[in-house]
């Protein structure tokens, strides 16, 4: 019954975006980027969360119109036996959290919507030597530079600092459905060249202890 429920909320969202120009730009993307697979981080609690919900449904969406996606993996340790089920339906539940470290070695989308920014830096951190591989959804790293110090970025999330200035952000398009749920979101891309690869090869920000590590 509890999976009946999920069903008929995250299938109507679906259903009621399915022609959404924001769908159609992140599938863009993909496209443009070559994209292979997914990687969800933070997702929330289908269960409970309206904007959790939508922000799901716009990934199975994606996925129905990206067939060349080959895999598309989710993790949030707030998910409920219940909900990691519901998951399995549309796609991949990782069995532990990897404090969002997970090395990637094919083009692959980060789908991370208002996650913190050391869940944001931990990925950073992990794939710092081959971030070409790397294309980001979630909060606008130029806005931490607006909203934070130097000083605090650089002690908590130095791979965000240092890397911002070699990444182009762009803005998606409104989504109608509810406002809240992708406000301050972006697509991320790393700029690829001779000069921004050796930044993120030579130019290694101080490591994080193991205490940022985690999914908040």
């Amino acid at each position: 019954m509890y999976n009946v429920q999920l069903a008929n909320v995250n299938m109507y969202n679906v259903h009621a975006i399915s022609d959404s120009v924001f769908c159609d730009k992140i599938s863009e993307v993909i496209s443009s980027q070559d994209i292979e697979q997914i990687v969800c981080y933070g997702i929330g609690r289908l269960s409970t969360c309206k904007l959790a919900q939508f922000q799901f449904a716009v990934l199975v969406n994606v996925l129905q119109k990206s067939p060349q996606i080959q895999k598309c993996l989710v993790f949030d340790p707030v998910l409920s036996q219940s909900e990691r089920t519901f998951i399995t339906q549309y796609m991949e539940v990782l069995p532990e959290n990897d404090m969002c470290g997970r090395r990637v070695v094919c083009n692959t989308l980060f789908y991370m919507i208002h996650s913190s920014k050391r869940m944001y830096d931990n990925v950073l951190k992990s794939n710092w030597d081959q971030l070409k591989y790397c294309t980001l959804i979630g909060n606008s790293f130029q806005s931490y530079l607006l909203h934070s110090t130097t000083s605090s970025l650089v002690k908590q999330v130095p791979h965000i600092y240092t890397c911002t200035e070699h990444t182009k952000e762009d803005e998606l398009p409104k989504f109608v459905s509810h406002h809240n749920v992708f406000n301050n979101t972006v697509i991320i891309e790393f700029l690829s060249s001779a000069d921004t690869d050796s930044v993120f090869v030579n130019t290694l920000p101080a490591d994080i202890s193991e205490d940022g590590l985690e999914i908040q």
